[in-house]
Formats: structure tokens, C-alpha cells, sequence
């Protein structure tokens, strides 16, 4: 039998993408580095897909390793490790969806798609070999908040993101693989010192094809300009849930 030579790799979530010819998840490969597979039946190449985490990579890479084997992880091209937990304002690592964004040319900037199996999104709902449409649209968010803080605020300020509106097109199914993301932001408004407004067009493209499209008009204020605003509106919505019940004891009452 002819040795493997390359197998696209992607996480246990996409475990019906992962039984396609060609394709492993990465527990299946785990296993066959940890002793259930000779090393005839190892490819040589793994190519990695969406769900692989860091620490999967680490592991698969040590293990290979371990046995004497030469197996190459290859990333899709200009994929990098996910940007940091500021930019997309997360506070877990896993749930970060995005690589480090770069400026590729005016208000157009450019980065990849990382999904971590173990990723907020992707807890509770996987079906089919296709990635979940939720999924893109958070990709999206991160793609535009991270895009501004890198490029377009003061870095010693701390700001709010307020998305004033969000649409989507899906063009057609977006499955587990190497997934770039474009972004061109338009009517970028510096016009107020405390907060900046843009919209922008975010597209996600798997081989030069675009499987979806997102628009987004969006404002990030100084976080010490719209606290205090917030707490007021959510006081004064408090309020009147709470005299709602009141209103709803009074009436009952009145009607026995």
C-alpha cells in the first residue's frame, strides 16, 4: 500500500468533514500517533483545518516527534497564531476567532480564520461538515474591532464598540479549511475627539471564492463617555419592568 502523503486535519466538532476521504480529525490522528497505527500508515503531511487548537498542534507535533517521525503541520497560507484577547475582546483564548490583522492597502486590511473546537460558538450546535453561519458573523465582529483598535484609535484610551447595523449574505456553504477575511472600511468619521464611526464590508473567501459577505456600521466611544449614559438607560428600562409588575399586582387586585 502507497504511504499517505498529505491529509487536511480539523477538530472533533467537524468529525463528519473529518470522515471525508482525504481528511482526519485530530483525536483520529492523536490516536494513530499514540501507537494504534504503524508509521506506514501516518501521512507525512498534515494540513491544518479549522478546530485544531494550539495545544493540539503542540501535542500532535511532540508525538510525532517522540516516535521518529518526520510529520510536517502546515498551516494554510499566511495563517499565524490567533491575535490578542484585547483586539477581540475576549478573555479566552479559544474563543478568539482570528489571526493579527494587516494593512493591505487604503482602508483595506486582510487576516485568516482560526476556529477553536472548544470556541464559545461551536458549544452546543455542529451539524453537517459546514461551518455555522453564527460562527462567520462572530469572525466578522472580531475582524472589524480588531481592525480598529490596531489601526484606527488611540491606544491609551479604552473604548465601546456600538454596532449600529449588521447584515449578511451567505453565498454559498463555508466549510473547515484555510478561510481568508477581507476587510475594506469606508466613511471612516474622526470628526468627534471621543469616538470614531465607520462602516465596513467583511468577506470571507476559501479559494479565491467569497462564501460570505458581511456589512456592518459600527462606533467605538471613549468607555468613559457612554458608561455613565448606559447606566442611565438601564435604570430607567428597570424602573419600568418593575412598575409593569406593580401595575400588574394593582389590576389583579381590582379585578377580585
Amino acid at each position: 500500500m502507497e504511504k499517505v502523503r498529505s491529509m487536511l486535519v480539523v477538530g472533533d466538532r467537524f468529525s463528519q468533514f473529518g470522515a471525508l476521504d482525504g481528511a482526519v480529525t485530530v483525536s483520529r490522528i492523536a490516536a494513530m500517533l499514540d501507537g494504534q497505527a504503524p508509521a506506514s500508515e501516518i501521512p507525512e503531511r498534515l494540513l491544518i483545518g479549522q478546530g485544531v487548537s494550539e495545544c493540539w498542534r503542540a501535542y500532535l507535533r511532540n508525538r510525532a516527534e517522540a516516535r521518529g517521525l518526520q510529520l510536517e503541520l502546515v498551516d494554510a497560507p499566511g495563517t499565524g497564531l490567533r491575535t490578542g484577547r484585547h483586539f477581540a475582546h475576549k478573555h479566552r483564548r479559544h474563543n478568539i476567532l482570528i489571526t493579527d490583522p494587516s494593512q493591505v492597502g487604503v482602508q483595506r486590511y486582510h487576516c485568516h480564520l482560526v476556529v477553536d473546537d472548544e470556541c464559545e460558538v461551536m458549544s452546543d450546535h455542529t451539524t453537517g461538515c459546514h461551518l455555522q453561519g453564527m460562527l462567520l458573523i462572530e469572525a466578522a465582529r472580531q475582524s472589524f474591532l480588531a481592525v480598529t483598535e490596531w489601526f484606527l484609535l488611540d491606544a491609551k484610551q479604552k473604548y465601546y464598540f456600538v454596532i449600529n447595523r449588521l447584515d449578511v449574505s451567505y453565498h454559498r456553504f463555508a466549510f473547515p479549511v484555510g478561510t481568508e477575511i477581507d476587510i475594506a472600511l469606508r466613511d471612516v468619521d474622526h470628526s468627534r475627539a471621543d469616538r470614531v464611526a465607520a462602516e465596513a464590508t467583511i468577506r470571507f473567501l476559501q479559494h479565491g471564492e467569497c462564501v460570505a459577505e458581511v456589512q456592518v456600521a459600527y462606533t467605538a466611544i471613549q468607555e468613559g463617555r457612554l458608561l455613565q449614559r448606559e447606566e442611565q438607560m438601564a435604570q430607567a428600562v428597570l424602573l419600568q419592568s418593575l412598575a409593569t409588575v406593580k401595575d400588574g399586582a394593582a389590576r389583579a387586585v381590582q379585578a377580585s
